[in-house]
């Protein structure tokens, strides 16, 4: 498919947004079609507005990746719905050379609302971070890699404003250092990343089918460059 550059173009959203809180803001993905995007065939498909991972059981992990470039400090809105498998959003991600259509990076899980979270995602041989901040988390890692994690709400009652099988607003910021989750208006974790070796100054975003049946759907994706 394409490279889409970043562009406006008119999009009509299901839900009204305010105009002043929507300043900025880019669609990436036009409702219509996978135009921008690039992904194995036959994984992912567009109805209704949304694109749908179609739940192929036979199909193995791919990532549906946008083609419009490698973001760093950005501000990235959609809404998902989840209903089976797990799925996930990639943010400053980086192709695997040997693996078609797999990256690895910075992944905001998308499952089942206890399993919701920041997560570090690889396929490689290397043994990664893997959770970097669950529900209420706010977790820094230092230069050196060491990892510290401080509560700032209730894990159990935060994952409650995330509800399963129904439309979900996702809000993901990232500013240098700092990765910020926001589900359904609530702050739902947070990531100090200041690791050396693993942290990532920029690169694809992405969503993930992790294959076996999974059902999940986007929609409503914008975008806005942070200065």
């Amino acid at each position: 498919m394409k490279k889409l550059a970043l562009s406006f173009f008119s999009l009509a959203l299901p839900f009204a947004f305010a105009a002043d809180d929507e300043a900025g803001f880019i669609p990436i993905f036009n409702g219509l079609n996978l135009d921008g995007w690039d992904g194995v065939p036959g994984a992912w498909k567009v109805e209704e507005g949304a694109i749908v991972c179609t739940g192929r059981k036979d199909g193995g992990k791919n990532w549906l990746i946008w083609q419009g470039g490698e973001p760093a400090d950005f501000e990235l809105r959609l809404e998902f719905k989840f209903e089976a498998g797990n799925s996930g959003v990639q943010v400053r991600s980086h192709l695997i050379d040997d693996k078609p259509f797999h990256v690895q990076g910075y992944q905001i899980e998308i499952a089942q609302s206890e399993k919701m979270g920041l997560w570090h995602h690889s396929l490689s041989p290397e043994k990664y971070r893997s959770h970097l901040a669950l529900a209420g988390e706010k977790t820094t890692y230092a230069a050196n890699g060491k990892k510290t994690v401080k509560e700032f709400g209730n894990g159990k009652a935060i994952k409650k404003h995330c509800k399963d099988g129904e439309w979900n607003e996702l809000v993901i910021i990232v500013k240098g250092t700092k990765l910020i989750q926001k589900i359904n208006g609530h702050v739902f974790s947070e990531l100090n990343d200041l690791d050396k070796k693993y942290k990532m100054k920029s690169g694809l975003i992405a969503l993930q089918d992790h294959g076996k049946g999974t059902v999940a759907s986007f929609r409503n994706i914008r975008l806005k460059p942070l200065d």
